[in-house]
């Protein structure tokens, strides 16, 4: 880890993150030039040959004849999706690997005026139109009364990408007072397989298992400052360091400590991490973004690595710094139940050198060193708002 280099720093901002908004930026136009293509009534879209095939390639491309016959007659189901979107219709021939599928829930783009909500009824509709009337017909209608629409918000995976565009946008424009990044723009006219697949590689090549620079960042998340010091030398904390990190935008800040009477003891066995908004913070929450896209389309049935699975069952099997394997560790004190306890988060309270997490037993501050540096430098551990949490392996 090159962190004192300030050449490994621009290499990140200038080659590796550039090349990601690049790609993320095509594909937010490539979708945006494929909706003004296809704006409009349906009618008058159906009525144009060249905008008709592309039309009926979002709309069902990859379904067979049983599936949509099964949507002419309203063979799908509802399903909670939470209480910010509610239910949603889909239907299981609609399968991962179609372009009906990439299309409407990857990319979100709908017949609803309101996202995914009656959805699958205009597609019913329009598909019944389809079977008493020939394209020519509805183009001489001039109006179906229905069109087709993108949609930003969840299911689809449009949200996280919007969110991915405003970190990005955020990092730029913290670091751009001390280096100018040349933004080359990636264009692939309406070719939003190609353009998705090149921001997916993007996005993995970002990843701490892939990339020196997030592992760093990463590491410094919520890391007890004794085990920095081990892996990083005191280094990390001098001054010239502390100014290359400030100098582009990653402060560090003590985010937990022992609680103790003296405060130089307090300071010497902290919690270390990201200041809220800081460019690292902001690093950080891009990383997690790009895990939720992994895991959203591994469980939608592509071939997509859950990448923050992969991630935590290769950590789990390297050697700590101690010589051993964090699956070791766990097994040598016995500690699967501790850490068992976090893994959906759990608050926790430090006093006088004792941590106290919610409706559990006590340990001491130094039991909490040793069981969660390892995990919290790699990552898999962390603490966020006053919790503690943990990856936990299968999971």
């Amino acid at each position: 880890m090159r962190y004192w280099d300030e050449s490994w720093w621009q290499e990140f901002f200038t080659k590796d993150l550039a090349e990601f908004y690049a790609s993320l930026n095509g594909l937010l136009n490539a979708r945006e030039a494929l909706l003004k293509e296809l704006s409009g009534d349906l009618a008058q879209v159906l009525a144009d040959p060249q905008r008709r095939d592309l039309a009926l390639r979002v709309l069902f491309g990859g379904l067979d004849e049983n599936c949509l016959e099964k949507i002419r007659q309203g063979g799908y189901s509802t399903r909670f999706i939470g209480l910010d979107y509610g239910d949603i219709e889909y239907i299981d021939c609609i399968k991962a690997g179609t372009a009906a599928h990439f299309y409407r829930y990857v990319l979100g783009i709908t017949l609803g005026e309101h996202g995914y909500k009656n959805d699958l009824e205009e597609w019913k509709g329009l598909l019944n139109q389809l079977k008493v009337m020939s394209f020519e017909e509805i183009g001489k209608e001039k109006l179906l009364g229905i069109s087709i629409n993108g949609y930003n918000e969840y299911p689809s995976m449009m949200k996280y990408l919007f969110e991915m565009k405003g970190i990005v946008d955020e990092i730029y424009k913290r670091i751009n007072q001390v280096l100018q990044v040349q933004h080359v723009q990636a264009d692939y006219g309406l070719d939003l397989v190609k353009a998705f697949e090149d921001f997916l590689n993007k996005s993995i090549k970002l990843l701490p298992l892939y990339n020196p620079f997030t592992f760093f960042i990463q590491s410094l998340r919520s890391t007890p400052r004794p085990y920095l010091n081990i892996m990083y030398c005191e280094n990390l904390f001098s001054d010239p360091v502390r100014n290359l990190m400030s100098k582009y935008g990653v402060e560090l800040t003590k985010i937990l400590d022992p609680g103790l009477y003296v405060q130089s003891k307090n300071d010497e066995l902290a919690v270390i991490g990201h200041k809220d908004g800081s460019v690292g913070k902001l690093i950080v929450k891009l990383v997690w973004k790009i895990y939720d896209i992994t895991s959203e389309l591994n469980s939608y049935g592509y071939r997509v690595s859950n990448e923050l699975k992969k991630y935590v069952e290769a950590k789990y099997n390297e050697e700590t710094s101690a010589g051993y394997t964090l699956e070791k560790l766990i097994s040598m004190t016995k500690a699967d139940s501790e850490y068992k306890k976090y893994c959906y988060g759990r608050r926790i309270a430090v006093e006088k050198g004792v941590v106290k997490p919610v409706d559990e037993k006590p340990i001491t501050y130094e039991r909490f060193l040793e069981l969660f540096s390892p995990l919290m430098f790699l990552g898999i551990a962390w603490i966020e708002g006053g919790e503690l949490h943990v990856a936990c392996l299968g999971d």
